[in-house]
C-alpha cells in the first residue's frame, strides 16, 4: 500500500492539471492511511487473532484500553511474584502505553484524513510550492504514517512477547 501511495503522490505533484492532481493526490492519502491501518491490523492478529476483524474506529480505543490493561495486568503479577522488579514493571508498561497511545493517536488524525480523502469531494488538495496538502495535512507526513506505525507495532509486540502474553494465545 505505501509503495502505491508512493506511486500516487509523485503522480499526482507531476500532474498538471488540478483536477486529476486532487484526484490522485486523494488517492495517496487513502494508501497511505491503509498501509498504517494494515500494518497495525496485522500486529494486532498476532496479539489475539480475534482482534485482526476490529473495525477501523474502534483500533485506537483497542489499543488504549484493551492492550494496555491485559499488559499492566500481566506485569503487576509478575512484579508482585518477583518474576520482574518494579522498574521493570514500569519501564516495560511506559514503553508499552507510550507506543500504544502514539499509534492511537497516529490512526485517528490518518483516518480523518482518509475520511476527508474519500467523502468530501468539496475539500480539495492544495498545492503550494510543490507540497500537496489536504485538510492542512501535507502528504509527505501521510507518507510518514506507516513507519511511524510500524515502529509502534514493533514496541506493541516486544513488551507483549516480553510480559509473556504471546505464550497465553
Amino acid at each position: 500500500m505505501k509503495f502505491v501511495g508512493e506511486k500516487l503522490a509523485l503522480l499526482a505533484k507531476l500532474e498538471k492539471d488540478d483536477s486529476n492532481r486532487n484526484l490522485l493526490g486523494r488517492s495517496a492519502y487513502n494508501r497511505f492511511y491503509y498501509a498504517s491501518f494494515l500494518v497495525t491490523r496485522e500486529m494486532l492478529a498476532t496479539l489475539d487473532p480475534s482482534w485482526k476483524t476490529t473495525a477501523h474506529s474502534r483500533i485506537p480505543e483497542l489499543l488504549s484500553v484493551t492492550v494496555t490493561k491485559e499488559v499492566k495486568k500481566v506485569l503487576k503479577a509478575s512484579a508482585r511474584k518477583g518474576i520482574i522488579s518494579e522498574a521493570e514493571e514500569k519501564s516495560w508498561f511506559s514503553r508499552l502505553s507510550t507506543a500504544c497511545s502514539e499509534l492511537s493517536k497516529l490512526l485517528k488524525i490518518a483516518y480523518e484524513i482518509r475520511v476527508v480523502a474519500d467523502y468530501t469531494p468539496e475539500n480539495l488538495i492544495v498545492f503550494d510550492r510543490g507540497v500537496i496538502s489536504l485538510d492542512g495535512c501535507k502528504l509527505p507526513t501521510a507518507n510518514e504514517w506507516y513507519s511511524q506505525a510500524s515502529a509502534y507495532c514493533k514496541v506493541i509486540q516486544k513488551v507483549w512477547k516480553d510480559s509473556g502474553l504471546a505464550h497465553s494465545n
